[in-house]
Order: structure tokens, then sequence, then C-alpha cells
């Protein structure tokens, strides 16, 4: 709610208005209309202040409330209502969902049952590893390393929430009357049924949404008081919100390099050398530094084959490169 000292400013901000709107025209009529329209928008902007900062998504209060951070090494971890740990030892995984929520299947081999009475549950992906989980309701998803995704077991209500930190490939299943919402610390993705890519990692300062396919609408919060503003994407386009700024650009884009992680290949296009370590070192749970400030901003073409291990990726990116490394104590250093 808006404090006292605030109701006040903008009060008199709304009087302020009237009278220089009624000292021009000394009209009653066009006077009490501006007034009934004045009032009208208090109400408004109180409506609006109240749902920014008092936020009622049950899955954003949910993950505020309960303390299950992103581990940096160890297994994947299947997290049943904050209290069960199921740990999957495996570099790639498949978590599914049966379409009632009560049974989970991992990796096609392992059927762990849970009551439907759990509200949420939560995936947790450390660097250097993947999985792909199937929902209850159909939808895919993909989580890279380092990310962590809560959802419910079953959707129910007019909408469908999950909550993500990190970086995930969705292939939502279409539901009109059910639309699918990706909630991030930064904004939130409203789709009805499509394939789009989203990193929000904690240590960039952006949060980006690749469209593949249909369409999704952002909500973020930007510089205006009256809420959150809004921007629709196309397919082939990448939405790039800064959090530093507030502000939301977007352009054309091959958003095959977006995708590509998920099928185990890394493509990267007149990328950053700083960027394209910082992805390989999160993906390979490796350190990565590199020791030249001139060569973190240079921008570099190609691709490489996630597939093959770390050491291999950096000789094939110091040939195509003409980059030097050495390892130290199990880091690389490039210089």
């Amino acid at each position: 709610m808006l404090t006292e000292e605030e109701k006040r400013l903008l009060k008199n901000k709304i009087n302020t208005s009237v009278m220089e709107y009624r000292s021009k025209r000394k009209n009653r009529r066009i006077g009490y209309y501006i007034t009934s329209a004045a009032a009208i928008t208090v109400i408004f902007f109180s409506t609006k202040y109240t749902n920014i900062y008092q936020n009622s998504s049950a899955i954003k209060n949910y993950v505020d409330a309960t303390d299950i951070n992103i581990d940096k090494d160890g297994d994947v971890k299947l997290v049943l209502n904050d209290k069960e740990e199921v740990k999957i030892t495996e570099k790639t995984s498949s978590v599914t969902y049966s379409s009632s929520g009560g049974e989970v299947d991992i990796n096609d081999s392992k059927i762990i049952e849970q009551s439907l009475e759990n509200t949420f549950n939560t995936v947790i992906v450390p660097f250097g590893k993947r999985t792909k989980i199937t929902l209850s309701e159909g939808t895919k998803v993909w989580l890279n390393s380092g990310s962590k995704l809560t959802y419910p077991v079953v959707f129910n209500g007019s909408k469908r929430e999950v909550h993500l930190i990190g970086e995930a490939i969705f292939d939502v299943k279409h539901n009109k009357k059910q639309p699918f919402y990706v909630v991030t610390d930064d904004y939130d993705i409203k789709v009805l049924g499509t394939v789009f890519n989203v990193s929000s990692y904690n240590d960039d300062d952006y949060t980006s949404t690749a469209l593949e396919r249909g369409s999704v609408e952002i909500k973020y919060k930007g510089n205006s008081i009256f809420g959150k503003s809004s921007i629709k994407i196309t397919p082939g386009t990448l939405a790039v919100y800064n959090n530093k700024t507030k502000k939301i650009r977007s352009k054309r884009v091959d958003v095959t390099k977006y995708m590509s992680w998920r099928d185990g290949k890394f493509i990267f296009k007149k990328e950053r050398m700083d960027m394209i370590v910082k992805k390989l070192s999160r993906y390979y749970n490796v350190v990565i530094s590199i020791e030249s400030e001139e060569l973190k901003m240079q921008t570099f073409s190609g691709h490489l084959d996630l597939k093959d291990s770390v050491e291999k990726v950096m000789e094939v990116l110091k040939q195509s490169t003409d980059l030097r490394y050495k390892i130290e104590n199990g880091k690389f250093v490039i210089n």
C-alpha cells in the first residue's frame, strides 16, 4: 500500500493539475470530469503499486521461503517438497512425471512415489551436468548446468507456473485455458505453447529469452512507477533484460545457438571470449580464466562439440583462435 507521505504527494500533484486546468477553462462541468478522472488515477496507481511490491505468486513465495541452494558440485538432486532428496549421479539424466504427478521416473529405470500433498518439487543441476524434465502435464524442460527449476507436482488453477534460476529450454504443452508462466527473479514469461530458451543466472547482470517457435509475452520490472512493463516477441527474436538499468531490448537472431547446448554443441557467432569461457566453465564445471583484458573483449565465431572432453575442446579453441593456455592445479589459464 502507499505510505501516507506518498498519498499526500500524489494528492497534491493531482490537485495542482486540476487547479491549473480550472484556471484556464473556468468551467464547473469540465472541472468535475477532471476531478473524477483524477480519482480513478489514484485507484489505478494504488492497485498497481500493491501488485508490484506484494507479489501474490504462490511459487515465488514458496521459493523465497525455502532454502534450497544450487550446489556447484556433486549430483543432480530432485527435492520433494523441500524435504526428501533423491540424488541422480549420471552426467545427463531424465526426470519424468506421470500425468497424476504421483510417480516420478528417474532415467527410465527408477520409480519414485510421492504423496500428492507435496505442493512443489525442485530439480537442482550442479555445474558440469544437465537433465531433462517432463512435467505432469506434458511440458518438457532441458535444464543446463548450474540451474534450479521449481514447479508444482500437479498444475491446478487458471495458470501453470514454474520458477527458474539458471538456463533452460522449454517445450510447452499447449493449453489455451491454462497459460504457462516461467517466473525468474527479473521477469515473468507468459506462453500458451511454444519452444524457447531462458537464461537467468545469478552471476549474470541480465536475463534473456530466445524464441524458436510460438509467441511469448515478457513482463518485467521497468523504471515506470505505474507497474511492470511488457513486451511480446515473435520467433527468431532474442530479448535481453538488464537488471541494473531495468531496460529490455530485443533483436532478430539465429536462435540455433541458444538451443544447441541441448544437443551437446556450442555455437557462437561474434561472441566475446570472456562469455565463451564463462559458458564452458559452467558446462564442464572447471575454472577457466583469461589473463589478457584485450583477449576477453575479442569476438569469435565457430562451434564446439561438447560431447568431447574439456581438454579436447580447449585444444580445438586454441587451434581455431591462436590463443595459448596452460593448466595449473586443474585450472585452465588463457594468456
